[in-house]
């Protein structure tokens, strides 16, 4: 089987069950360019779902629209690969998902709506800490009272992203009210739900995408150069 598509997730796909689409390889989170290393494979589609930040740089715009210019498609969803769609669906970028299509109409504004801290790739980058979008997600699908709802979002809203757990919300919660957390499913995962929608799309046909090339700015040439020389 020749190599359809590579896609790039982590921690969005943790708990996730279902079988690799043939033609599609899975890479761990992208950082700065692994876009561009990906595309020397020459597949038909390249999916950004997870994208490492903080510790490394992270995947950039330009390359994403270098990628898309040599005649490959790029699809994002569930994580970083949502953010990119949405500020680069001008220029070709599909994104998949709800969360991608909230970033775009601007129903979430909030980068780190979908950031978690997760484990080094000898740990499988499983996912440590709550994305407030499964939260949010997870206390949509509870039928409980108005103010424990607005509360809990309140509650999970204002936690840091490195911090954020069903168990810390929960002590929280305990702590205002005097109450134990309503039964959420705390299994529920909208980041994967659109991460799998993701490798279900990209293992169809794709249409390569028309894109003129971005201004190649000293940065991305030294940056392909780096490439080029490995």
């Amino acid at each position: 089987m020749s190599l359809h598509a590579i896609v790039f997730a982590g921690p969005s796909l943790g708990g996730s069950t279902m079988a690799l689409p043939d033609g599609v390889a899975l890479r761990g989170p992208a950082r700065r360019g692994d876009m561009l290393r990906a595309a020397i494979e020459r597949p038909a589609a390249i999916g950004l779902v997870d994208g490492l930040f903080e510790t490394t740089p992270s995947v950039w715009h330009k390359e994403i629209i270098q990628v898309m210019a040599e005649g490959i498609a790029v699809y994002g969803a569930a994580s970083l690969g949502a953010l990119r769609a949405a500020e680069l669906a001008p220029f070709g970028m599909v994104g998949i998902g709800a969360i991608a299509q909230a970033y775009g109409t601007g129903q979430i504004e909030r980068d780190d709506a979908v950031m978690v801290s997760h484990a080094p790739a000898e740990l499988g980058h499983r996912a440590m800490t709550l994305a407030l979008v499964d939260a949010e997600h997870a206390i949509a699908q509870v039928e409980m009272a108005a103010g424990d709802r607005a509360l809990l979002l309140r509650l999970a809203r204002r936690m840091n992203f490195r911090d954020r757990s069903w168990a810390l919300i929960g002590e929280a919660f305990r702590q205002a009210t005097g109450r134990d957390l309503p039964p959420i499913d705390q299994g529920l995962s909208l980041k994967r739900k659109d991460a799998e929608l993701l490798l279900r799309t990209i293992a169809g046909p794709v249409v390569a995408p028309r894109v003129a090339p971005p201004p190649q700015s000293f940065f991305l040439r030294s940056l392909r150069a780096e490439i080029s020389a490995a």
